[in-house]
């Protein structure tokens, strides 16, 4: 078996060939499984993840990319309230570098989207609080620097809506930011190219044939605007369920989103690039999107379920290049089957992470897993 005892253990080294492997197996406490990771370049990494089981005092695992090896950065619990819940988005993690980096407790918590009034950054020796200007649900986040991060997200009412709102750090303090859409998935090159997709703010509670949505870039001054081609879903549809981002340049982006709605879900893909969208035709198959990384040289990586029904769906990692689609597995360690939630690219370079978990396929348990892609 793979995985024993406490802690992580490295799987077996991969051979420098392309492809999807498997290099790292964790088990920090209970259900292991890791959501969220990014990437500043080839040796410096971050990934997040939280146990599945609630009630163990499991705080996150937090781990970092040397260029070597992962290893674990712990977090104090008592910076952490409440305890910890199985997370069904992506957990918004952010850096800039090996000694500034940012995790948000909200997807910590009790409930997965429970608001707090700070974020946590680690300034290479040690975890420290920063308060927000209020108790805010963080989705999205992007740093660029000690003195330039972004957090996007809402702030939930007691009626059960969610107000969008944004916050920038300066070094100082966190201010609110005024930003032209509520977000769907944001991707940034750097501080003066980062895209984002989503509804208009006075749009974003309406149903989705009622929504104006936006594709907007940061160019380091000032947010400029375009419109998105018109999304085609079944009448009464309430939103997308789903909008990734991948950012190649300040006028080349994709994006991928899914509606919400009786399954199979309509999902699409769309590229703009030399002035113009192009709609890229998903394979048939595709039936559920999860994850989104440009290649690096021209193309993107989707992780996606393939299936027509909840309980028939497969995940696959799904590649675009050249006008032509290719598929593989989802690689896992022997006797789990993986389940991937998070992908990264590695800038300056055609690697990609990918993280999530692998669930023991004859009975209950989960470790946590990292993934990457080598060419």
């Amino acid at each position: 078996m793979l995985v024993a005892g406490a802690g992580a253990v490295p799987a077996a080294q991969a051979a420098r060939s392309p492809g999807w492997r498997t290099v790292k197996i964790l088990r920090h406490c209970g259900n292991d499984s890791m959501s969220g990771v990014t990437a500043t370049g080839p040796r410096d990494a971050w990934a997040l993840g939280v146990p599945t089981e609630s009630g163990a005092g499991c705080g996150a695992d937090v781990e970092h990319w040397s260029g070597t090896n992962w290893g674990r950065v712990p977090v104090p619990r008592r910076m952490i309230a409440g305890r910890d819940a199985s997370v069904t988005v992506p957990l918004p993690v952010a850096a800039s570098s090996a000694t500034d980096a940012w995790i948000f407790p909200n997807v910590l918590s009790s409930l997965p989207l429970s608001p707090y009034d700070y974020a946590l950054r680690w300034n290479g020796t040690a975890w420290r609080k920063s308060a927000f200007p209020a108790h805010l649900s963080v989705l999205l986040a992007a740093a660029f620097g000690p003195a330039d991060v972004w957090a996007f997200g809402g702030i939930d009412h007691a009626d059960g809506s969610v107000v969008p709102y944004a916050a920038r750090y300066d070094g100082h303090s966190w201010r609110k930011a005024v930003v032209p859409v509520a977000p769907l998935g944001i991707s940034a090159r750097s501080a003066h190219d980062m895209w984002t997709v989503g509804p208009t703010p006075a749009t974003a509670s309406k149903p989705l044939a009622k929504q104006v949505i936006l594709a907007a870039h940061w160019t380091g001054r000032r947010w400029r605007t375009m419109t998105v081609p018109a999304i085609s879903a079944p009448a009464g549809t309430g939103s997308l369920s789903r909008g990734l981002v991948a950012t190649v340049g300040p006028a080349d982006i994709w994006w991928a989103y899914q509606v919400a709605g009786p399954e199979p879900a309509p999902a699409g893909l769309l590229h703009w690039y030399r002035g113009h969208w192009h709609t890229i035709k998903l394979p048939a198959a595709i039936g559920g999107l999860d994850a989104m990384a440009q290649d690096g040289h021209g193309g993107v990586w989707l992780l996606a379920q393939a299936g027509t029904a909840f309980y028939n769906l497969a995940q696959y990692l799904y590649h675009y290049s050249n006008g032509q689609w290719t598929r593989q597995p989802v690689p896992s360690p022997r006797w789990y089957t993986d389940m991937l939630s998070g992908m990264a690219w590695v800038p300056g370079t055609t690697s990609v992470w990918a993280v999530g978990e692998a669930d023991l396929n004859n009975g209950n348990g989960s470790v946590g897993v990292i993934t990457r892609y080598l060419r």
